[in-house]
């Protein structure tokens, strides 16, 4: 699935750093959604690199909702990209069987922000040797510093807002997910 779009396995918060700003995406206001939850693992169907049919437990993801509200989520199985609601309904259709401490958590930022803020300097994909658990991104590193754990922290009340389900339902049913 190669659109032409900076990509690499792994890395979704770079991934959907570089995004956002992809003319491919239409026009509207875009947002940043990182899924997470407080077991600290969120388990997910539908992604590539689960066996189909299977759940993959991601410590957290990253995806890019358009102003059109569709979800872009480069790690999916599901077409590229796909609609809000649907891809919510498939991507966490077993959310219900999990223990309450696996249900998602939705941190919505807009894009522009998260542009201008986000940096990784990548050392969460270090072992403890210092080797890359997964090769890097061929770019350099987003931003100057690390500040990755303020979006993955479900206690923290900032960056952006946090969602249940629930209420990422009724945000991407809005007819402007921009809008709200």
């Amino acid at each position: 699935m190669d659109l032409g779009f900076h990509y690499q396995p792994f890395y979704c918060e770079e991934n959907a750093w570089w995004l956002c700003a992809e003319p491919a995406l239409g026009a509207g206001k875009r947002h940043v959604v990182f899924l997470l939850s407080r077991a600290g693992r969120c388990p997910l169907l539908h992604q590539r690199e689960a066996p189909p049919g299977q759940l993959i437990a991601w410590d957290y993801h990253v995806v890019v909702v358009d102003g059109e509200g569709r979800v872009w989520d480069q790690d999916t199985r599901l077409p590229l990209p796909t609609p809000g609601l649907d891809w919510l309904d498939r991507t966490f259709a077993l959310t219900d069987q999990l223990p309450a401490i696996y249900a998602p958590l939705f941190r919505v930022l807009a894009a522009a922000d998260y542009r201008r803020e986000f940096a990784s300097d990548r050392s969460h994909m270090r072992n403890r040797r210092g080797h890359f658990q997964r090769p890097p991104p061929p770019w350099p590193p987003i931003g100057e510093g690390m500040n990755l754990d303020a979006y993955l922290d479900p206690e923290a009340p900032h960056p952006g807002r946090l969602l249940s389900v629930a209420q990422a339902r009724h945000w991407l049913r809005a007819s402007r997910p921009d809008s709200s």
